[in-house]
């Protein structure tokens, strides 16, 4: 059976997809893609291309359904199937770029747990 790679959401972990690696880790490879550890989308699509299977199977949501879109662009002919959750093909707009630059300085300043309470 084709492998499975899940990229949670921003600020979310493999916490998130705890039901569906309940439901598929007895028949199917899993791969839990960590979206904290680059800078950039294209940056982190091809840290997920890196590990991941030859060819696989992949969810994405939220801002996890950015970077799978990423993941495809990059290499179309790993990716068997794709599932897209809540997420959007879209550049941000006006409105939630400017709410974005608020929460990274306070993140800065050492109040994640606070901004992640407020999202």
């Amino acid at each position: 059976m084709t492998p499975l790679v899940l990229i949670p959401g921003m600020m979310c972990d493999a916490r998130l997809f705890a039901p569906q690696i309940a439901a598929f880790s007895g028949n199917r490879g899993l791969h839990l893609a960590p979206i904290a550890a680059q800078d950039s989308v294209p940056a982190l699509a091809a840290q997920i291309l890196a590990s991941a299977p030859p060819r696989f199977a992949l969810a994405g949501l939220s801002m996890g359904g950015i970077v799978a879109m990423e993941v495809l662009r990059q290499a179309p002919d790993r990716v068997d199937r794709i599932a897209l959750m809540d997420t959007n093909p879209r550049a941000e707009n006006d409105a939630v770029k400017a709410r974005r630059r608020p929460q990274l300085e306070a993140v800065a300043q050492g109040r994640l747990a606070q901004v992640m309470r407020e999202e």
